[in-house]
């Protein structure tokens, strides 16, 4: 019973393990190894698996090795490559909140500053009489 067990156990994970297209050996190994030439086909392999299957670590030090390998091969980095990631999604939101409420802030003060200029003139207007 016990090797029965054990074989179905194995052939599950041979299973699962033959399935999963990326993992961290070979993202890292697939960074390490970017020339001017490959650039541009490389990151279109990682951008699936930056964008749906990256935590926010192995999201955050891949950018950052794909940033410095860029540098140092003297390619350059897409401006929106895998901005969209699943990883910075709450990041993204979070900001976004951030900003509509300072704009609100902003536009609530400039609204008031009117009202109170729109209004001095009036007293101004009112004491001269």
């Amino acid at each position: 019973m016990m090797k029965i067990f054990s074989a179905i156990f194995l052939l599950a994970a041979l299973v699962v393990c033959s399935t999963e297209a990326f993992s961290p050996t070979k993202i890292r190994k697939q960074i390490s190894g970017l020339t001017k030439d490959n650039f541009d086909s490389t990151l279109k392999e990682l951008e699936p698996f930056l964008t749906k299957e990256a935590g926010a670590t192995m999201y955050s030090k891949s950018m950052r090795r794909i940033a410095v390998k860029a540098k140092a091969v003297g390619a350059t980095l897409p401006t929106d490559f895998a901005k969209e990631a699943k990883a910075t999604e709450k990041r993204r939101e979070k900001q976004k909140a951030f900003i509509q409420a300072k704009e609100e802030e902003a536009a609530a003060a400039a609204a008031a500053a009117a009202e109170q200029e729109a209004e001095a003139p009036a007293e101004e207007a009112a004491s001269a009489e």
